[in-house]
C-alpha cells in the first residue's frame, strides 16, 4: 500500500496521464470543416449540412460548420423576414463561423448588425471598417481542436460598396463612412493570417467572399500574392471550384467553392498528419437533420398562406437563364427582363423604364403565378423611384451597362421605351472614382445607337443629348447608387411609394392578370438590345 503522501501525488498524475492519453486520441482524429457559400435562402441546404455535421460527430469531436457568405437574401423566406428566419435556421444547425457576403447588407447595415447579434456563430471579416478605422467585425477567430488550433479569417468583396446599396454605406450628407479596402484587401488578409499564426494557429482557413473572377479583388489573385493560408473557401461568383494554386512562396493552397443554392456541400478534412483532403458532396445523398427540417416546416407554414396566393397566370416561361443555367439576363435581353422593365415604365410613369440584370433572381414559369413567384423575381425589398436625366447623361450612364460585355454583369440594363445597340470591339472608356464608382466617359463609346420610343405614336426616335427624359425603376439603381453609381447624376423627382413586388403585381393587374405569350415570347422578335458587327 502506498504511503498517504504518495497516493495524493499519484491521483493528479493519473488524471494528467488520462488527459494526455485522451488528447493524443483526439489528435489522431480528423478535423472536419463543413462549408457552403451563396446559399441564398435554399433552406434545405441547412437540414443537409446539419445531418452531415451530426454524422461527422460520430467519428470525430472536431467538427466546424462555416459559411463564406450570402445567406440572408435570395427567396421569400429571406425577404419577408428580412433575414431573420435564415439566422434562426443557421442557429439550429448550428454554425460556428461565417464571413460577410455582399447581400448580407441588402436590408441595411443596421439590420445586418441586428441579425448578426442574434447569430450564435462568430462573424469574421478583416477588410470591413468604418472610414475612421474601426473594424466592424473581428478579422479572425481561432478554434481549438484537441491540441491543434485552426484560425478562420474572413474577407468580403470590396465591390460590396456598389453591388449592394451604396447609400447604405453613406451618411446623411452622402459621404461614404464604411471602407472595404479596395487597394489593400490582400494585405489585410495576409496580416490577419500572420497574426493568427503568431497567436498559435496551426492552420489558417480563409472564408472568402471575393469570388474567383471579380476584377477588383479575387480569390485567385489573392492566393498568388499572399502567404500563410492553407485553404480558401470561396463565395460570391457562384462557381464550383476544386483546385490548388501556388501562393507567393510557391506553396499549394486549396481553392474551394460549392456553387450556389446548395449545389454542393463542402467537406474539408485536416488529417492527423497535417494534410488537407477536401470533397464536394452532392447534398441529395445526405440525410436531413430532423431538428432543422422541423423548423423549416414551421417557417413555411407561417409563410404559406401569404406566398401561395395565386395572383395571375402566364402563358409562357419568362426566363432569366438559358438551358445551361447561365445567367443570361446579365448580358442579353430576355422576355423576363422585358416584362419587368415594362412594369417599371408603365407603373412608374416614366418615359423610360429600366431593370438591371443583377436584380432578377428567378424566372416566372408558365401556369399560375403566386405572390411568392413575384417576390422571388426581385427579392430585395426595393421601392419605386423616378428621376430626370438629359439624353447625354443617359448615354453616359448606359456605357456602364455594357462595360464588361460579353462578360456577365449585374449592372447590365434592359430598357422599356428605349433600345440600344453596341459594338463590343470598341474599348470601353468608362471612368471610375476612388471608390470604383462611375465618374464619367472618355473618348470611346461602345453604344453606337440609342433610340427612345414616342409614347403617343409608338415610333422610335434617336435620343436627343439635350432633351430631358423621365426614367422610372428601382431606388437601388436610380437613387441609391446601385449598378456602380451609373445614375448618380440623375435628378430625383416625386414618385409613388411602392414596393418592388407591388410594382410587378400592379402591372400584372393592368395586363388582366395574364402574361400573354404573344407580347412576351421566349423567342424575342423586337430587340431592345442588339450587338452590331464592327
Amino acid at each position: 500500500m502506498f504511503p498517504t503522501m504518495t497516493r495524493r501525488r499519484f491521483l493528479p498524475l493519473l488524471l494528467a496521464l488520462v488527459s494526455m492519453f485522451s488528447a493524443c486520441r483526439q489528435n489522431k482524429r480528423d478535423i472536419v470543416i463543413l462549408f457552403e457559400n451563396d446559399v441564398h435562402c435554399a433552406v434545405e441546404t441547412y437540414s443537409r449540412i446539419a445531418g452531415l455535421r451530426d454524422a461527422a460527430l460520430k467519428y470525430t469531436p472536431h467538427v466546424a460548420v462555416v459559411s463564406a457568405g450570402d445567406f440572408i437574401q435570395g427567396d421569400v423566406i429571406g425577404s419577408l423576414s428580412k433575414g431573420e428566419y435564415i439566422i434562426d435556421l443557421m442557429n439550429t444547425v448550428p454554425y460556428d463561423v461565417t464571413t460577410v457576403g455582399n447581400h448580407e447588407f441588402d436590408y441595411t447595415v443596421a439590420r445586418q448588425q441586428w441579425l448578426f447579434d442574434r447569430l450564435t456563430a462568430d462573424v469574421v471579416c478583416c477588410n470591413l471598417s468604418t472610414t475612421d478605422g474601426k473594424d466592424l467585425y473581428r478579422p479572425y477567430v481561432i478554434r481549438n481542436y484537441g491540441n491543434r488550433r485552426v484560425a478562420f479569417v474572413g474577407a468580403a468583396t470590396p465591390t460590396t460598396l456598389h453591388s449592394s446599396t451604396p447609400t447604405f454605406f453613406m451618411d446623411s450628407k452622402g459621404q461614404v463612412i464604411y471602407d472595404f479596402h479596395f487597394d489593400d484587401t490582400y494585405t489585410l488578409i495576409e496580416q490577419a493570417a500572420t497574426q493568427a499564426r503568431r497567436e498559435g494557429a496551426d492552420y489558417v482557413i480563409l472564408l472568402s467572399h471575393l469570388g474567383d473572377d471579380t476584377p477588383i479583388a479575387n480569390s485567385m489573385d489573392m492566393i498568388r500574392q499572399t502567404r500563410g493560408i492553407d485553404a480558401v473557401l470561396d463565395g460570391h461568383a457562384h462557381h464550383v471550384l476544386y483546385s490548388q494554386l501556388p501562393n507567393a512562396d510557391g506553396e499549394s493552397v486549396w481553392l474551394l467553392s460549392t456553387g450556389s443554392k446548395g449545389k454542393y456541400i463542402g467537406e474539408l478534412h485536416i488529417r492527423p498528419d497535417g494534410t488537407l483532403r477536401p470533397d464536394l458532396i452532392v447534398p441529395d445523398s445526405l440525410a436531413k437533420a430532423h431538428r432543422v427540417e422541423n423548423r423549416i416546416r414551421e417557417i413555411e407554414q407561417a409563410l404559406a398562406e401569404q406566398v401561395n396566393q395565386v395572383v395571375g397566370y402566364s402563358e409562357v416561361d419568362l426566363l432569366d437563364r438559358d438551358m445551361q443555367q447561365q445567367r443570361v439576363v446579365r448580358w442579353q435581353e430576355t422576355n423576363l427582363s422585358d416584362w419587368v422593365a415594362d412594369a417599371m415604365r408603365v407603373v412608374g410613369g416614366g418615359q423610360i423604364g429600366f431593370m438591371h440584370g443583377g436584380g432578377l433572381r428567378a424566372p416566372i414559369r408558365k401556369g399560375n403565378i403566386t405572390l411568392g413567384d413575384l417576390i422571388a423575381v426581385i427579392p430585395f425589398n426595393n421601392r419605386l423611384a423616378k428621376v430626370e436625366m438629359t439624353g447625354q447623361q443617359l448615354l453616359d450612364a448606359m456605357e456602364v451597362s455594357v462595360v464588361t460585355y460579353p462578360i456577365e454583369s449585374g449592372d447590365f440594363h434592359i430598357g422599356s421605351g428605349l433600345r440600344y445597340s453596341i459594338d463590343p470591339s470598341i474599348p470601353s472608356s468608362v471612368q471610375w472614382d476612388e471608390q470604383n464608382m462611375f465618374a464619367g466617359v472618355g473618348s470611346t463609346r461602345r453604344i453606337v445607337r440609342m433610340e427612345v420610343q414616342d409614347s403617343k405614336t409608338g415610333k422610335w426616335k434617336k435620343i436627343d443629348p439635350k432633351a430631358v427624359y423621365t426614367i422610372s425603376g428601382l431606388n437601388y439603381t436610380l437613387l441609391n447608387q446601385g449598378a456602380s453609381g451609373m445614375f448618380r447624376y440623375a435628378k430625383p423627382i416625386p414618385s409613388d411609394d411602392m414596393k418592388d413586388t407591388d410594382i410587378l403585381l400592379t402591372y400584372l393587374r393592368l395586363l388582366g392578370d395574364t402574361i400573354r405569350a404573344a407580347q412576351y415570347p421566349e423567342d424575342i422578335n423586337e430587340k431592345r438590345f442588339t450587338v452590331v458587327e464592327p
